[in-house]
């Protein structure tokens, strides 16, 4: 199937059209897409506009996620329908105007139909049953898979958890972005392989121990409800405000009657509701060609191609560069210098590849364009195939000047930007160790101004001389896998200065380190003990996780925010960090997200509106952060 896909679709006949349309539809469902969702829709219009009764749209295509394939087979009481799609305004008149008409012929008054709005969420659809706390995915509709082991394992239910119900199993597109972005290409590839897995990787124990997989129920979701003539009048601002309301990622926008009695009469087919459908968006496309090609290395040692093309303006943006996603995509796809492709924007989503026109031999490099060393190529944590070309040289200059950045942002060292940086490394100061250990005079004699240099050295003392938390210590060495949250989990059974012993037993010992990640954590360590020793004999006024955790048991029992349920949010004068732990201490359950369990919202500046809404929804106390440490100063 993948030469087809470097092929103009034009040039496809049907049976290669409809092949490759339920080639993508699998890959795409077992977490491993091979397009994008608008190039899938692409090559699926096309084989529409060939032979409309094609069996790809005659029934319902089995989701076959990773999560349908697990073990359990279960039928479902009632068919989970697919929802059928519409692109243009036209198609939604259509769609009112049938709803109008049978809504006559039961005697409703066409006037009187009110119109469902929500966002269209892209997970994995399932059926939630209350009684058994029993989870199935939607699978082909009839039958779905039992993937009733996220509800045992963190899996937080967005609704009310009380009643039966079908929703959607998502991530909030914030926390994948901040966690897992690097290693997956979208939230719903990694919420279907935590779905099926039968031992969780450790990516997805730490999503569920943070509470960062949802199953949100359709029923509990916001809704904007309006009438025909205002649904047709203002579309586009009803979509928008579905997509800037929705912290999860969206696969356009569902419109629905609400009327039951009008959802009977409209019935249904083998595939759909009636009285349903989903307004996505086409995108705005443009042909290009590739001019151009930049290997980026990342601090993990990544390679990335990023294309150049001749400035192009496309849905009110103009474009020059594109990324090539990985290696394996770029191979894939034929991309590279002189290939010609369809570029895809969606309002002000990413400009992405949409399908190859002339594709060129791609250049996967084997050498580091940094470094020169050989590169490797690393698998897709989810699916295990080779994805991603690597350096491993960790003396590889783009990779040194990735760390000594991260370090000092993790330390909330200021002023070591990147021009610094790139100074400080021409001049062979390659690794943090020599940094601490310049004065204003070693700053000086590279080129760096007096004032600049004894800017650079007071903030070096800063920093050393401010509390500062072990974990932050551990995760500015730049391992892979072990940030700030895996730090803490092991600094809580382990003191700092013992972590450069610490054997793959003493690690997959603690709750959400498997035995792989434990292998790795534990061998990096030992490759740093150095490194952390010598940060150790800095003098940095650590703030050991251990003692912290003790404390917090002890006063937290009788503390003034005892049993308090409470969420900060905005912008604060101070570190919110501090706040949040302000709160641990005198007995807080800090929530990342608001809910029904809520009850205080403690706001800084400029709080988003939908929180202070839901709120007041809710019935949630909010109160600002001056008030905040008046009521809850002892």
């Amino acid at each position: 199937m993948q030469n087809l896909l470097t092929q103009p679709v034009q040039t496809l006949s049907t049976t290669q059209l409809s092949e490759l349309c339920v080639y993508l539809n699998s890959e795409y469902r077992k977490g491993s897409p091979v397009v994008s969702d608008e190039s899938f829709d692409f090559y699926a219009s096309e084989l529409f506009a060939q032979d409309p009764e094609n069996v790809f749209f005659s029934q319902p295509q089995p989701t076959d996620t990773a999560a349908d394939n697990a073990k359990g087979r279960i039928g479902h009481p009632t068919p989970m329908l697919s929802t059928d799609k519409a692109y243009e305004l036209s198609e939604i008149k259509t769609y009112v105007d049938r709803c109008h008409s049978i809504a006559s012929s039961i005697g409703m008054n066409p006037e009187d139909v009110k119109f469902r709005v929500l966002a269209k969420l892209d997970g994995i659809a399932g059926r939630y049953v209350a009684s058994t706390r029993q989870l199935v995915t939607r699978g082909d509709g009839t039958f779905g898979n039992d993937i009733s082991q996220l509800l045992d394992n963190g899996l937080v239910i967005v609704g009310d958890a009380s009643r039966d119900g079908v929703g959607e199993v998502v991530m909030p597109t914030a926390y994948f972005e901040d966690n897992l972005a690097d290693d997956f290409a979208h939230p719903r590839n990694f919420v279907s392989g935590a779905a099926s897995a039968s031992t969780y990787s450790d990516a997805a124990l730490k999503a569920l121990k943070d509470g960062a997989i949802h199953l949100v129920l359709y029923r509990d979701m916001p809704v904007i409800v309006v009438s025909g003539d205002e649904l047709l009048a203002n579309l586009d601002e009803l979509v928008l405000r579905t997509k800037e309301s929705s912290p999860y990622p969206l696969d356009g926008t569902v419109i629905e009657v609400e009327s039951d009695e009008l959802k009977v009469k409209m019935g249904s087919n083998n595939r759909y509701h009636n009285w349903q459908i989903a307004k996505k968006e086409a995108g705005e496309t443009v042909d290009v060609e590739i001019i151009g090609e930049t290997l980026s290395v990342g601090k993990t040692g990544r390679i990335t191609h990023v294309f150049t093309i001749p400035p192009t303006e496309l849905s009110g943006a103009v474009i020059t560069k594109i990324s090539g996603k990985n290696a394996k995509y770029v191979k894939d796809h034929g991309l590279g210098i002189g290939a010609k492709f369809r570029l895809i924007r969606s309002g002000e989503v990413i400009p992405n590849h949409l399908t190859t026109l002339e594709p060129v031999t791609p250049n996967i490099p084997t050498n580091c364009p940094c470094c020169g060393e050989p590169t490797e190529w690393l698998k897709n944590p989810m699916t295990g195939i080779n994805t991603f070309i690597a350096c491993k040289n960790i003396s590889c200059p783009a990779q040194q000047g990735r760390a000594i950045s991260h370090h000092f942002k993790m330390l909330g060292i200021d002023n070591f930007g990147s021009a610094t940086i790139q100074r400080l490394i021409d001049n062979d100061f390659t690794c943090f160790e020599q940094i601490y250990l310049m004065n204003e005079e070693s700053f000086i004699n590279i080129g760096f101004g007096s004032g600049q240099a004894a800017n650079l050295v007071s903030e070096i003392q800063r920093g050393i001389r401010e509390p500062i938390q072990d974990k932050f210590l551990v995760a500015s060495l730049g391992i892979s896998k072990l940030g700030r949250s895996a730090s803490m989990n092991i600094l809580k059974h382990f003191r700092i200065d013992e972590l450069g012993s610490l054997t793959e037993s003493d690690l997959s010992a603690i709750h959400g380190f498997g035995k792989k990640n434990s292998k790795h954590i534990s061998e990096s360590l030992t490759a740093r003990r150095d490194s952390l020793n010598f940060l150790l004999s800095r003098g940095f006024n650590i703030q050991h996780t251990q003692d912290i955790e003790k404390e917090l048991s002890e006063t937290s029992a009788n503390g003034s925010l005892s049993g308090v349920n409470i969420v900060f949010t905005g912008t604060m004068s101070g570190s919110r960090d501090e706040m949040q732990a302000d709160a641990k201490s005198k007995g807080a359950n800090v929530q990342k997200s608001i809910n029904k369990k809520t009850n205080v919202l403690c706001c800084g500046e400029k709080v988003g509106q939908k929180k202070l809404e839901q709120s007041k929804e809710l019935g949630v106390e909010i109160i600002s952060e001056s008030e905040y440490w008046e009521r809850y100063k002892d």
